[in-house]
């Protein structure tokens, strides 16, 4: 047994022992609280909520199974932890509990912190929750966290699994503005959501999302009233909370069984509209809003207007923006960004200056490679995968090349990032390919390990596609078209590569034009083929890196646009049309910068960034695959809101480039993960330019007008 394996054990022990202790002495004897169409199922032991069930949708499972090892009493809803000036504890077991006429009271004796605790929960068309902490220590008394356990099941066990049973979990923790929303991660209702009504969230945080579950775990979802005890600045600022003797803090909330967002929308009240979240500088952004705007940044400019207020900037960069109407006191980000054509000059620039590894020997200092943006040290190890001279690192290559064909180097830059390219494309063949097409991760792994990672191919074929479109070199067509072939003939047809229906779909339409025209068909072949499998296999996906991800379902939704586009055949469009909402489900829709429309990703600060930290990873450039696939829709399915969100995306992701070129390949969202700070970037970069590539390609095929 591995020490995971016998962590899980042991944690599934403990967590069957407490649960055979048996309930409290007291009243807590009801099993549910009802409300809607659903139930909060209840605790015998401590009265906590350990699952919320709908009648319409009696498989799903909204917050995580008791029975999962990682799971336990200790994070069921509504239990939490506190730091004041008097201690810090947390509450799970209640001193009195009692359930009576769909109403639910607990009491918490909490006198070792200076509090106590009453909790209220009564069910009806929504369930209300209040939680109301009263100083009884006799003196003034200071709170800096105050933090509630909201497990909800953000979980990818397999796709089958998690399209049936689990759900995505959309958090905005805007102060007095702050909500939750669960929504089934095939796209189906109801969804479940939480509305603060009284009080406010300043941040949320994870717990338990580490090397002992990785990345198929997103972990426990955390809401803070405050966590300034861990992350003093993160979200604006967490506050500090000073209650007099007697006096109390409370919290409002209100749960409830949604069939659509723009339902949940409504009921939450929403106190502001954004004209954008994210605009490029020398535009504006429109905030509809009765609320009062303050800003504490001197490059973030406020006017009044009729309607509320117009934002704009004279930096780029992300900004909190604060609205207040007397106790009400909310806080978001908007962002504004340099244009995308000055973006990727910059981005361009950097990569030649401290990301080209020109110090190595022979072919091997045409390598381009990851770079600490704090000391400009390149950053490379062979055997961590996601740091090699390989793999994801392709995004950069391309990314010169791409930039060279649309004319967006600056002058200076031209010469050296083609003979940079150039270079780059003897490396490849000498370090990353074999004589038959397939790659490996890094030049520095075995032989042995050539064609066993599929992602990659599609990428090195994508760069020799825009190569080509720089040399005319047939050599570069050649090479295109074998990696493709060789990634069928490992199996590529069966696996859902990022990226290969758009370059194979690139690949034929430059090799019909030179009049290659079976070698076209041949490789959309592949498309079809892999189509046609993964069509057949409904909800069933393999596992790939990840059991179940957004870029899993973006790969497959491509294959089937691609399809669609080579046949015309309804089956295509049918498949199109049902499987979008699973890929819409992971998008959130948060008034927040880095989150609107943006996939949930939770890993990648892990493989990917130095500070190796799992969490929430906001904005993360494969969200923009989810663009791709919503500008590629076919006319039958797009309309306004795919298009817009589709720019939301694209936008979001220039958050992750600074002003002089650099980039950070992991911005983790959460106030604190694991009780580290977050809500920083990490100050590596690394993969994050496959977003500016794929809005390159949308302009370049699909005529995209967004900048």
């Amino acid at each position: 047994m591995t020490m995971q394996e016998q962590n899980v054990h042991d944690q599934a022990e403990q967590n069957q022992a407490v649960r055979e202790q048996g309930p409290l002495d007291n009243h807590l004897v009801a099993s549910s609280l009802t409300f809607g169409n659903g139930k909060a199922e209840l605790d015998p032991q401590t009265g906590s909520i350990v699952g919320f069930f709908n009648t319409d949708s009696p498989k799903r499972e909204y917050l995580i199974d008791a029975d999962i090892p990682w799971h336990s009493p200790d994070f069921y809803w509504g239990t939490g932890m506190v730091v004041t000036s008097q201690g810090s504890g947390s509450w799970i077991t209640p001193s009195v509990g009692e359930v009576r006429n769909n109403v639910q009271k607990l009491h918490f004796d909490m006198a070792h912190v200076g509090l106590e605790l009453d909790v209220t929960r009564s069910g009806g068309t929504h369930m209300q929750e209040r939680y109301v902490w009263r100083n009884v220590s006799g003196s003034a008394l200071t709170i800096s966290q105050l933090s509630l356990e909201a497990p909800f099941n953000n979980y990818y066990p397999s796709a089958q699994k998690a399209l049936d049973e689990c759900v995505n979990a959309h958090v905005f923790a805007g102060g007095s503005w702050a909500w939750c929303y669960a929504e089934p991660m095939d796209g189906s209702m109801p969804s479940l959501g939480l509305i603060v009504r009284k009080g406010a969230l300043h941040s949320y945080s994870l717990q338990t999302q580490n090397e002992s579950v990785f990345s198929n775990v997103r972990g426990h979802i955390v809401l803070n009233v405050t966590d300034n005890a861990i992350s003093p600045d993160s979200f604006g600022g967490q506050p500090r909370l000073e209650l007099l003797p007697g006096e109390s803090y409370e919290l409002e909330n209100e749960v409830g069984w949604y069939d659509s967002r723009d339902e949940f929308e409504l009921d939450v009240h929403t106190p502001a509209h954004f004209s954008t979240l994210s605009s490029p500088l020398g535009k504006s952004i429109d905030v509809d809003t009765s609320l009062s705007i303050t800003v504490d940044n001197s490059h973030l400019f406020v006017v009044h207007n009729e309607h509320g207020y117009s934002l704009t900037a004279d930096e780029p960069g992300t900004y909190y923006i604060h609205l207040t109407d007397g106790d009400y006191s909310a806080c978001t980000e908007v962002l504004f960004y340099s244009p995308l054509s000055q973006t990727i000059a910059k981005r361009a620039h950097y990569i030649l200056d401290h990301q080209v590894a020109s110090y190595r020997p022979g072919s091997l200092a045409a390598a381009i490679v990851s770079v600490d943006t704090r000391t400009k040290l390149q950053v490379i190890d062979p055997f961590w995968n996601d740091w090699t001279d390989g793999s994801e690192r392709i995004c950069m290559p391309v990314l010169l090349q791409k930039a060279l064909n649309h004319g967006f180097l600056e002058d200076g830059d031209k010469l050296r990032a083609q003979q940079e390219c150039d270079d780059w494309r003897t490396f490849a063949e000498k370090n990353l390919l074999d004589l038959t097409g397939a790659s490996r991760r890094g030049s520095s792994q075995p032989a042995s390990s050539f064609g066993k990672r599929l992602y990659d191919m599609p990428w090195i074929a994508q760069f020799y596609c825009e190569h080509f479109r720089a040399s005319g070199d047939a050599h570069d067509l050649d090479m295109a078209s074998m990696i493709l072939n060789r990634l069928t003939e490992l199996g590529g047809q069966h696996f859902l590569s990022i990226e290969f229906a758009e370059t194979c779909e690139c690949a034929a339409s430059l090799l019909r034009a030179c009049g290659r025209d079976a070698e076209a068909e041949n490789i959309l072949d592949h498309v079809l083929s892999s189509a046609n499998f993964f069509l057949n296999l409904g909800r069933n996906l393999p596992p790939h890196e990840v059991a179940y991800e957004q870029s899993v379902v973006a790969p497959l939704m491509s294959l089937l646009i691609g399809a669609y586009r080579i046949t015309g055949e309804k089956q295509y469009l049918n498949g199109i049309e049902s499987r979008l909402p699973w890929l819409l489900s992971f998008s959130g829709f948060q008034p927040d910068c880095r989150l609107h429309g943006v996939a949930i990703r939770h890993w990648d600060g892990h493989w990917f960034g130095i500070y190796r930290s799992f969490g929430d990873t906001f904005p993360h450039y494969w969200s923009a695959l989810t663009a791709e696939v919503l500008l590629r829709l076919p006319k039958e399915i797009a309309d306004d809101h795919t298009s817009k969100l589709a720019a939301e995306i694209l936008r979001a992701n220039m958050a992750n480039y600074s002003a002089d070129g650099g980039a950070t390949c992991a911005y983790i969202f959460p106030s604190s993960v694991d009780g580290r700070a977050m809500n920083r970037a990490d100050p590596l970069a690394n993969d994050q330019d496959e977003h500016l590539n794929i809005w390159m390609r949308m302009i370049e095929e699909e005529n995209l007008d967004i900048r």
